[in-house]
């Protein structure tokens, strides 16, 4: 039985051992000869095509509408839900790591943590990613937060009354809009009090209540007493920034844990812009370049106000789009992106020009222009 097959095959390639052989030649060499023509470097894509195939515009699966457009109250309700089921994924290596852990610490032992530090190194988004870990060992998801400045008034913590509403049935629970810190207090959540020095003294004076007592006075209503879990955590800028405010002895006699975070070392920062950038890839000189310049602004002497991991960011994300469009070397498209993130991104000091710094680092970094 085992023969038979092959001496089929063995018939097979003695009846058709040359034109095969012929025409396989014949395809090998018309293949030879078309191979270079297929070799079509690719053209660099113009504006427009960038634009219309950005993953940032668009559209899932899911929002896409076919037979009519949503209403707002569909697209609040929509957007909504996407908010509560989004999952954070940050870079936790270095300071951060060691941060988010004095955040469990200070939370498991019943104490309030506020983190210190610049603008843009990820306070916030570290205290986010606090809130959805949380949600997920606790079951309790309530997360509430607010941005202080200036105008902020208690009332936008504690909430206020619906002046219809409370024509019609008085100041009655029914008539009272609650603000985000009842909400986080009733829920047993977390309140974040994100750049909480650039409040007024007034404003920062209605904290020390729930800090220290765990309760608040709503006018008219009563006093309520937070349930258990509530957690609050603080975050402030450096106090020598401008637009801040002395923190009150009180207030921060109230914050037991102290988390001072500062620029991430090299290593971090890069991790965190390459991560952040997951559309438009850049090579790793490229991408050490683009540190090398933000970190130049830090260290400037006559920059008063440096750039920030955002500037990074944008840099990555800008120097790999103009590769799609353009087949210059990375460093003529720092050259020329790299003034257009930092001239809004650093302050100088008194007297100094701005694009006159923002030309000598490049300078240093990429070469002259």
């Amino acid at each position: 039985m085992a023969k038979k097959p092959l001496t089929r095959k063995t018939t097979t390639s003695k009846s058709v051992s040359k034109k095969p052989t012929q025409k396989a030649t014949v395809a090998t060499k018309s293949t030879a000869k078309k191979s270079p023509q297929k070799k079509t470097t690719k053209k660099p894509l113009d504006n427009l095509s960038i634009l219309k195939n950005s993953p940032y515009l668009k559209k899932s699966a899911k929002s896409q509408v076919t037979k009519k457009d949503l209403t707002l109250k569909e697209l609040f309700e929509r957007n909504l839900l996407s908010h509560r089921e989004e999952k954070m994924e940050i870079v936790l290596s270095g300071q951060y790591q060691e941060a988010l852990d004095l955040i469990y610490e200070a939370d498991a032992s019943n104490l309030y943590p506020i983190l210190v530090g610049p603008p843009g190194i990820g306070k916030t988004t570290l205290c986010r990613f606090y809130a959805q870990s949380r949600a997920e060992i606790t079951g309790n998801s309530s997360f509430e937060w607010i941005t202080f400045d200036e105008s902020t008034k208690p009332a936008h913590l504690v909430g206020s009354f619906n002046p219809a509403t409370t024509i019609q049935k008085g100041f009655s629970f029914e008539a009272f809009n609650p603000g985000p810190l009842i909400k986080a207090m009733l829920n047993g959540g977390l309140f974040l009090a994100n750049e909480v020095n650039r409040a007024t003294e007034y404003t920062q004076n209605s904290l020390l209540e729930p800090l220290e007592e765990k309760t608040i006075s709503i006018p008219h209503i009563g006093r309520i007493k937070a349930s258990r879990g509530f957690f609050f955590i603080g975050a402030m800028n450096p106090s020598e920034l401008v637009g801040t405010h002395r923190l009150g002895e009180a207030l921060k006699d109230r914050f037991n844990v102290w988390i001072e975070l500062d620029y991430p070392d090299k290593k971090t920062e890069m991790k965190i812009i390459e991560h952040n950038n997951p559309y438009y890839k850049v090579n790793e000189s490229t991408l050490e370049k683009i540190y090398l310049i933000i970190n130049r602004t830090r260290t400037h002497h006559q920059v008063q106000t440096p750039a920030s991991l955002r500037s990074g960011i944008a840099l990555a994300r800008l120097t790999g789009v103009e590769q799609k469009k353009s087949k210059r070397e990375p460093n003529k498209i720092l050259q020329e992106i790299a003034s257009s993130v930092l001239y809004g991104a650093i302050q100088t000091k008194p007297g100094v020009k701005v694009n006159d710094v923002i030309k000598s680092i490049i300078s240093q970094v990429v070469g002259s222009t």
